[in-house]
């Protein structure tokens, strides 16, 4: 194999040498695949397939509008589409994922020979309603079919008038053949619509390779942060994205009449964290009373109930710890009491939260300063079991998205029910996933030595590939396959692509420990 590679010194860590590299060999450019540019009505909207509503919404008209082109074009124009969504009052609205699906003919095609699905979406603003968060008009999807595969799973449709471009990366996909084109408007969570919204859809396109030698990605090596429960920013355009787990049981109030102690103490041990260039990122927790809680992406926003107690890092290195609260607030977060402790030494650590008789609060940061306060006796009223705990992160700005923190312990003890865990597995015994992207919260094994990351897109990449001997030929017959099974591949932010690098699935390579090891990626 005549091979063109680029290789990326890294220096040595942890004692295990790894050289990061990457390559392809020359291919020729293909053309772009228009699934739909509606040029022309057709009698209709032409190359439809079918359509799909799931009987949530109320109605879905479409039709060809020729007034409308995303490129300006007056020989061409658009498919005009209007959902009938539940509103607000309506006995059947809900926070649930609701979509409405409409499948485009394609011929045969491979995933592998595209780098993007795009698509052009603009919404009538002049006759739409805004989501229920009024910060959108709800979500797009874009899958390929027979058989089904997501490629975008959520992207969030702006409140602007103007056209929109959504498109996902095709790398990752499997090596097989599809052959139609779905495009899906959403309803759910925060974003769950609440009427009539009416969309304009164009350039429904997957883009090829623009020529050779451009698709060889830069691997980038940094070392895994270390064991506990991670939890990324990894949902594209998510600004307030939840990235958590919740308990599964719900016995963990401070409430004296159901606790074992008059004190009750909440701690998150926090062990890794964005550096003071990502202002804003939170790692938190809820506690959040089962009586008028609202489940969904955002139940801190739109439950009337909620303790937070957050971390973040200022700009001088230093952490803080805050503890927030409101009482009977639904759909709004106007606190009853903000206290803030800070902390000389950082983010990194144990915060403790102590709660004595009810009223009594205490903040510890990692350094062990600590601030007391109280609340009213009435508002802590409300945070009587059955009482859920949340634990995750936030990023609060689009800057944030792709950024992690790792919690290597979380302790709950003095309430009914009580909990120690260091994450060494995600036990459902105790939690659940509360995640807008699933795939950014995992479990860091106690053995993960890195962190590969690479720009998207990759097409034409489905595994890294790793030897001990540069001697070797970078190809599957000489270098071992670290299939993305074994190294995760999480998609973070629709910008990059992560690989885990654990050292047992090195070992499961080479069939011994090693001591040096070279990672590659590679397509014919």
């Amino acid at each position: 194999m005549n091979t063109r590679m680029q290789q990326r010194l890294r220096p040595a860590l942890a004692g295990l040498g790894i050289i990061a590299m990457s390559a392809a060999v020359s291919v020729a450019p293909a053309q772009d695949l228009i699934v739909n540019s509606f040029d022309d009505n057709g009698g209709g909207v032409s190359g439809l397939d079918w359509h799909n509503f799931r009987s949530y919404a109320y109605g879905v008209d479409y039709s060809f509008d020729p007034t409308q082109d995303s490129t300006g074009n007056p020989n061409s124009g658009s498919m005009y589409v209007t959902v009938q969504w539940p509103t607000h009052s309506d006995p059947n609205w809900n926070e649930d994922w609701n979509d409405v699906q409409f499948a485009f003919y394609t011929p045969p095609f491979n995933p592998t020979n595209y780098i993007n699905f795009d698509a052009d979406i603009k919404v009538d603003v002049a006759h739409s309603s805004p989501a229920i968060n009024g910060a959108s008009y709800g979500a797009v999807e874009l899958i390929v079919n027979n058989p089904w595969t997501s490629v975008v799973g959520w992207a969030p449709l702006a409140l602007t008038n103007g056209w929109q471009h959504v498109h996902g990366a095709f790398s990752g996909l499997p090596d097989e053949t599809n052959s139609e084109a779905v495009l899906g408007l959403i309803s759910n969570g925060g974003d769950s619509l609440t009427n009539t919204v009416s969309y304009w859809i164009d350039n429904i396109v997957f883009t090829a390779v623009p020529t050779a030698h451009t698709n060889q990605p830069m691997l980038t090596l940094t070392q895994a942060p270390p064991p506990g429960l991670t939890c990324i920013a990894s949902k594209p355009s998510g600004t307030y994205q939840r990235q958590m787990v919740s308990t599964v049981n719900s016995d963990y109030s401070w409430n004296t009449a159901t606790a074992v102690s008059n004190t009750t103490t909440y701690s998150m041990t926090i062990a890794s964290f964005p550096n003071p260039d990502h202002p804003g990122f939170e790692a938190q927790m809820f506690l959040i009373p089962q009586a008028g809680l609202v489940p969904g992406p955002s139940v801190d926003w739109y439950s009337p109930n909620v303790m937070d107690f957050f971390v973040g890092v200022s700009s001088d290195g230093t952490g803080q710890g805050t503890l927030q609260y409101k009482v009977n607030d639904p759909s709004d977060w106007k606190a009853a009491l903000a206290v803030t402790q800070p902390c000389a030494s950082g983010p990194l650590g144990k915060w403790t939260l102590t709660i004595n008789n009810n009223t009594n609060l205490t903040i510890t940061a990692p350094d062990n300063s600590s601030t007391n306060f109280t609340i009213a006796a009435s508002d802590a009223a409300y945070f009587a079991d059955p009482l859920l705990v949340y634990v995750g992160t936030l990023p609060n700005n689009d800057a944030n998205i792709g950024q992690s923190a790792t919690f290597s312990q979380v302790q709950v003890s003095g309430s009914a029910g009580s909990i120690d865990d260091n994450f060494t597995s995600l036990d459902p015994n105790t939690w659940t996933e509360y995640a807008e992207d699933s795939s950014g919260v995992f479990i860091t094994a106690a053995d993960a030595k890195y962190w590969v990351t690479w720009p998207l897109p990759d097409f034409g990449f489905s595994n890294l590939y790793a030897t001990d001997n540069l001697t070797n030929r970078l190809r599957s017959s000489q270098w071992l396959s670290l299939p993305a099974s074994a190294t995760g591949w999480i998609d973070v932010g629709g910008a990059e692509r992560l690989a885990i690098i654990n050292q047992s699935t090195l070992n499961a390579a080479f069939g011994y420990t090693s001591t040096n090891c070279f990672l590659g990626l590679f397509h014919p």
